[in-house]
């Protein structure tokens, strides 16, 4: 899902790749408190340079997925609870999840439904899985299980995160936090493609 971002957004990104690559499930706190204060004060003009929106809701998650993703989880909270299409119900789910409050995650993945990402989410899971040497006993059993069910089980990944939740440096912890970064880029490409 390459998508080719306006330069604002774009510098945003190559920010958060450079010094959050893999956000952790559970933040304490912002990544980058000026980059927060960038993005809360940036308009959708000022991040989409003229170009023309066709759907606010959508421009406004790219706000809230931005946030997310320097783990400014409140801000992003402020935007997402305002967003009424599934994909806005997708970052308010990543966000509680993230929190960790995990029965409103639920929640909020059920008004998801089935997204669109959740086919490629699943195939980057899978890749990243197959990428890893030597896996624990637990992430061979995580990574059957993403192969052997045909659709994303986005409840399951949160149970998933909730096990890991205390266990910062084992190798399901790591592998969930790649999960997590490709599903906020995929969520973004997503996004940015229908605002515009």
């Amino acid at each position: 899902m390459d998508v080719a971002y306006t330069s604002a957004i774009a510098e945003v990104i190559e920010k958060l790749e450079t010094g959050n690559p893999l956000p952790p499930l559970v933040p304490k706190n912002a990544w980058s408190n000026e980059l927060t204060d960038e993005l809360v004060a940036s308009s959708l003009e000022d991040l989409f340079q003229g170009q023309s929106l066709k759907d606010k809701i959508y421009g406004d998650a790219i706000i809230s997925g931005l946030l997310l993703w320097n783990d400014a989880l409140n801000d992003s909270h402020d935007i997402s609870q305002n967003l009424s299409n599934n994909t806005g119900s997708y970052w308010h789910g990543i966000m509680h999840r993230r929190e960790p409050d995990y029965s409103n995650a639920k929640y909020w993945f059920g008004r998801v439904g089935t997204h669109p990402i959740f086919p490629f989410l699943r195939e980057r899971a899978i890749s990243i899985a197959k990428e890893i040497q030597n896996p624990s006993d637990a992430l061979t059993q995580i990574a059957q299980t993403i192969e052997t069910q045909e659709h994303w089980d986005a409840y399951q990944f949160i149970d998933w995160c909730q096990e890991a939740e205390n266990d910062s440096s084992s190798d399901v912890t790591h592998f969930l936090q790649q999960v997590q970064a490709e599903e906020i880029k995929l969520l973004l490409a997503y996004s940015y493609r229908n605002a515009i």
